[in-house]
């Protein structure tokens, strides 16, 4: 390493990991039940598949259910489609053909979590009530045929949701094979621009505004005339002549979508609570498609579940997309363990297929990162795959000739393996001391005026969560609300949007000890999606200790970063140009007309430290040299370098490490572990250089 980034990394690693507590939190908006999901299935780690009994012949279930006790599943999710099944005209309701299904299931030791079916409305709904379907922007009426084709607030709609919930609940609420519901089907979309919605999204403003002189001033509605004077003026952000609406309503039509989201989902959640309080709830979400605020939704759930398709990426060795989508939703719920509803079980596609086919040993891969990234439980979508419709290109563990395939019988082998470590599972948890800090705000305002063609929110994300995971770092990804005060280090790319709540919050966090690392595009406008009247960063500069006067926005790696030692790194999509107040320089620009200004640059601030890096590089500057903090002793389980395609992932039990390495690449690999360790299914030592074969697993524990 240069003697410049030698450095600055000694001056970071001092600055992170010998300061003193961070700042107390604020509180939280609500309170957190713990929920152990290995004590609410018995005692037995959660693992199964997606089953859907109404699309096959009833003398094929008992078929199916004795080959899933035989791979040792002993769960299944049922029903989240099967609305018309369940109620084939208005009112009448028909549920003997899932009693039947449930019977034979639980006589081979598995028991289910029913979907409440509101995903998919049946056709008679929509010929009687054909409002219920979205209205898209151009203010046109998307017909019967998809799925999730509701508007959130229409009354017909809402009425039909309690029918079929009521009438579920109470059926199932004694069962002795039901331990659980999941509401709808991946909550989030589609927006909905009728009439009934406007009318819901102005109420919405009016009571979070009051009245329409707040509005029009947090809005700026004085911009281009748009005044309004009555609470039915207000528009919806439909589209309009040149494609663009006021930011402010923009930003506030995404909290209102999120908003509806949480307030149907809580729609259904308070009748299962009142019918049937004993049986827990969920509902099945999607890592980093965040339309929705998880944090805020997953308050009305007892335990987070979600759905995983590694498969979609094109380089299958890029585990880390799926690392950061799991360690968002294990943040969602202050970090408490969650369960996959739907992880990867064949390859996926509706028209075309997605990606090319994983050999059969990554599925299991793919199964233990869940685990290692805290799952404790393992449900994979899909049993078999399905011969109608439009998910025919998406296969189930079993293809629709149900042969006991690959997939079958390395799926049955976790299944096995995973009973044999619940003793050890149960009762860990991921513990980081490093956060990366996820602002729905800022991504829903970026989304919206990302600044350059080139600009992503999720990368920016992504970016710093690969840099800490190749070095072996454990992360947390914390919301605005978290709690932050056990992190030693808190990132926050792009924190666009802020309010004064979060800014008191990361200041006295950095004062009692933190460090902060900021970035481009941080402090740039109020939680009204308005632009700050102060000098950049905003809100931040004091703490950062920097001026903004200039910035460039760049889409081409045009610019570059200099540090000591004259090294050089390719930078792009944005340079902020640094004028220290009271901090020290980093690294420099090397080009154009702002050659030789701050790119990068460090502030103490009371007890804590505050970087603010100005500019983004696909350089090693980002992956290799600018987080090797995370390498201090007492993070990492590691003894050297990860090497590529392999990820090393820890969960604690109490003073105890649980060591998973896992191989996703086709050669074997070593890896460079702190200590020996113990593996946790053969009961052999390990040597601190771990030997692990192609697309394997080892899970280790200390001796």
């Amino acid at each position: 390493m240069n003697r410049w980034w030698t450095t600055f990394v000694c001056v970071l690693i001092s600055a992170c990991f010998l300061a003193g507590a961070a700042a107390q939190a604020q509180p939280r908006p609500a309170a957190v039940k713990a929920f152990d999901l290995i004590d609410w299935n018995g005692g037995k780690f959660i693992y199964g598949a997606d089953y859907y009994p109404e699309a096959w012949p009833e003398s094929q279930w008992e078929k199916d259910a004795a080959m899933m006790q035989e791979a040792g599943f002993n769960f299944v999710r049922m029903g989240e489609f099967a609305w018309v099944k369940m109620e084939p005209q208005e009112g009448h309701f028909d549920f003997a053909w899932l009693d039947r299904a449930l019977k034979i299931l639980n006589a081979h030791g598995i028991r289910a979590v029913l979907g409440t079916p509101t995903a998919s409305p049946p056709a008679w709904l929509y010929a009687k009530y054909p409002d219920i379907a979205v209205m898209d922007a151009n203010g046109v009426r998307y017909r019967y045929g998809s799925r999730r084709n509701y508007c959130l607030h229409n009354p017909e709609f809402r009425a039909a949701t309690a029918r079929i919930v009521t009438a579920m609940a109470e059926h199932y609420k004694n069962h002795p094979g039901v331990i659980g519901w999941q509401i709808d089907n991946e909550l989030s979309d589609p927006k909905c621009y009728d009439a009934v919605s406007q009318a819901a999204f102005q109420a919405w403003c009016q009571g979070k505004y009051r009245t329409l002189d707040a509005l029009n001033a947090a809005w700026g509605t004085v911009f281009w005339g748009h005044t309004y004077h009555a609470w039915h003026e207000v528009p919806l952000p439909w589209n309009t002549l040149f494609g663009t609406y006021n930011p402010s309503l923009v930003l506030d039509f995404d909290r209102f979508q999120s908003d509806s989201t949480h307030d149907y989902l809580d729609y259904q959640a308070a009748i299962l609570r009142k019918i049937a309080p004993r049986q827990a709830i969920t509902e099945n979400e999607m890592g980093m498609f965040q339309e929705t605020d998880w944090y805020d939704l997953n308050r009305s759930l007892d335990f987070v579940a979600w759905d995983n398709y590694p498969m979609s990426q094109k380089d299958l060795t890029q585990y880390n997309v799926a690392g950061l989508a799991h360690d968002v939703m294990r943040g969602s719920k202050d970090n408490q363990n969650f369960m996959m509803m739907e992880q990867e079980g064949g390859l996926g596609g509706w028209a075309t297929f997605i990606g090319h086919q994983a050999p059969a040993a990554l599925y299991r891969v793919w199964a233990y990162q869940s685990v290692a990234h805290g799952a404790d439980g393992v449900c994979y979508f899909r049993w078999r795959t399905s011969r109608y419709g439009t998910e025919q290109y998406w296969e189930g563990i079993l293809d629709q000739d149900s042969y006991p395939n690959a997939r079958y019988v390395t799926l049955a082998k976790t299944g096995k393996e995973l009973q044999q470590l619940t003793p050890l599972l149960q009762g860990s948890k991921v513990v980081s001391s490093i956060a990366l800090l996820n602002s729905p705000d800022s991504r829903w305002a970026l989304q919206n005026q990302p600044g350059t063609d080139d600009f992503q929110y999720d990368q920016q994300l992504q970016d710093f969560y690969d840099a800490f995971r190749r070095a072996g770092a454990n992360v947390d990804v914390a919301f605005p609300a978290s709690d932050l005060s056990s992190y030693r280090v808190v990132v926050a790319p792009a924190l666009y949007v802020t309010n004064q709540a979060l800014v008191d919050k990361l200041t006295a966090y950095v004062k009692n000890g933190g460090t902060l690392i900021l970035t481009f595009r941080s402090g740039v406008k109020d939680e009204h999606n308005v632009v700050t009247d102060q000098t950049l960063p905003g809100p931040f500069a004091e703490l950062a200790g920097v001026a903004i006067h200039e910035f460039d926005p760049q889409m081409n790696e045009e610019q570059e970063l200099v540090g000591l030692g004259e090294l050089h790194f390719p930078t792009r999509c944005w340079s902020d140009i640094l004028v220290p107040t009271t901090a020290k320089i980093v690294a420099t620009y090397g080009k154009g007309y702002y050659a030789g200004k701050a790119a990068i640059t460090v502030n103490t601030s009371g007890k804590g430290t505050v970087y603010y890096v100005g500019t983004e590089s696909k350089s090693p500057f980002f992956y290799d040299r600018l987080i090797s903090l995370a390498a201090h002793k007492g993070l990492l389980a590691l003894n050297g370098r990860i090497p590529r395609g392999v990820e090393v992932a820890v969960r604690q039990k109490g003073d105890k490490k649980i060591v998973f390495v896992m191989n996703y690449t086709g050669s074997e690999q070593t890896v460079p572990l702190d200590q020996a360790y113990q593996n946790a299914l053969t009961g052999k030592a390990e040597p601190m250089d771990v030997q692990i074969p192609a697309y394997e697993v080892k899970v280790l524990e200390e001796k």
